[in-house]
């Protein structure tokens, strides 16, 4: 338990390291909760959760009253004075965090991070996700938010090749797929920025942002062509699109006559979802086809590449389609997937079990 000199000295440390923007390593050792500081928790974060902040953190408080090095109460009281928009608490109450060895320790850095952030410090924030990433650099979180925080300074090489590594040390996280795919589509990195989308959609294709990342998929998937005069079909190929991810040229060219092939007669009658899902399974044959020439360092082809290859070999292109492109509301999407719940759960529990390529560093 802290002393009162103890507490003097701790508040002149949280002054300092706050200043300073840096995070020294822990030293201190948490004391667990007693079953009713558990309870206190327990409501503070029901409170949180209807938005009701100040009766969150007033339980956190009632907790750290009798017990100072409760780490759990000390996060969820920085988490709501987050949530709050009150950064400096926030700040101060992670800091308090960070200095105790627990399971919990990269959350506090995370909290300490974005908070910093906010303060219009990212340069300092950078400096405690680098100190957080030395200590533990399996957390995919801290490298997820070192990659925002560069790619919110406009530092994208780096943003990209940070949120790279978060995407193969967790990839279930959404986020990482999310910021990689919008990076590469604003980039011009046409199938990378495809395959990252698709990816997300298949971890959460309901919310808010799965909107934004099937506009993507549908913007690639379309790839430039448009009807024109006298049943005439226009193909823009972009000759300016990036190479580094490898080159795409050929493959983009491929979604272009597969989207212009869909608006041929022989296509009349189809819907749109079945022409999406013709689109794909015609996309992912031929580029499979011509990966035997790919640069197969390149992170997309390395990491996304075998798992929409292996989707496509276990014909599972039509449950991903349908799945991914839910967000839409649409009557026929919704009764595809309520007539087809068995193909569904056998894809997602394929796509679970998915052995992705591990990190190398």
């Amino acid at each position: 338990m802290f002393t009162r000199t103890s507490l003097i000295i701790t508040i002149l440390l949280f002054s300092t390291t706050v200043a300073l923007g840096q995070v020294d390593p822990p030293r201190l050792d948490p004391t667990p909760s007693t079953g009713q500081q558990a309870l206190l928790i327990r409501d503070g974060v029901k409170q949180h959760d209807r938005g009701n902040y100040d009766a969150a953190i007033k339980r956190y408080e009632e907790v750290l009253n009798e017990n100072p090095n409760n780490v759990e109460a000390i996060y969820e009281m920085s988490f709501s004075y987050s949530m709050k928009n009150e950064p400096r608490k926030s700040l101060e109450a992670a800091y308090k965090g960070a200095m105790y060895k627990s399971d919990m320790l990269p959350a506090f850095y995370v909290q300490i991070g974005n908070n910093l952030d906010l303060l219009g410090e990212p340069e300092k924030s950078i400096k405690v996700y680098k100190a957080g990433i030395k200590m533990m650099p399996k957390m995919a979180l801290l490298h997820f938010n070192l990659a925002v925080t560069y790619r919110n300074m406009g530092k994208l090489d780096d943003a990209r090749k940070t949120v790279k590594h978060a995407v193969t040390l967790d990839p279930q996280h959404p986020g990482s797929h999310a910021v990689l795919a919008g990076m590469w589509h604003d980039g011009r990195y046409r199938t990378p920025s495809l395959f990252a989308a698709g990816r997300f959609l298949v971890l959460e294709p309901r919310s808010q942002r799965a909107v934004g990342l099937l506009k993507i998929v549908k913007e690639v998937m379309g790839a430039g062509v448009s009807a024109g005069p006298n049943n005439q079909i226009n193909i823009f190929f972009d000759t300016a699109a990036k190479k580094d991810e490898g080159d795409f040229g050929s493959i983009d060219l491929i979604l272009g006559l597969g989207k212009a092939a869909s608006m041929t007669g022989s296509n009349k009658g189809k819907s749109e979802m079945q022409l999406l899902v013709g689109q794909f399974e015609t996309f992912l044959a031929i580029m499979s086809e011509q990966s035997g020439k790919a640069d197969r360092s390149k992170f997309t082809w390395k990491f996304y590449a075998p798992y929409f290859f292996e989707m496509k070999q276990k014909n599972y292109v039509e449950p991903f389609v349908y799945y991914i492109t839910q967000v839409d509301g649409k009557e026929e999407t919704a009764k595809w997937l309520a007539t087809n719940k068995t193909r569904v759960a056998d894809f997602l529990a394929w796509s679970k079990s998915f052995k992705w390529p591990e990190s190398e560093k």
